[in-house]
């Protein structure tokens, strides 16, 4: 898979855009024009992206438009 200079640079390692994540097709071309396929504006509001980047994995639960803040995901996980 070719990865345009738009694309998140985790992209081909994000479950979302694999197909992991969503049962649906067209949900997961919104998620992926939303955030993948974004460029930076997409990634910065990407919780996946940011909770990676912040050293931490995120699990499959845990979606690019998460309600909770970064902070709030990181806790949550390392507390479990």
């Amino acid at each position: 898979m070719e990865i345009q200079e738009n694309f998140c640079p985790k992209t081909p390692q994000c479950p979302l855009f694999q197909g992991q994540m969503l049962a649906s097709e067209k949900a997961q071309e919104i998620y992926m024009n939303l955030f993948c396929k974004a460029g930076f504006k997409g990634r910065m509001s990407c919780k996946r992206f940011l909770v990676s980047s912040a050293g931490v994995k995120p699990p499959l639960e845990i979606m690019p438009d998460d309600s909770r803040s970064v902070e709030e995901i990181i806790v949550s996980l390392r507390s479990k």
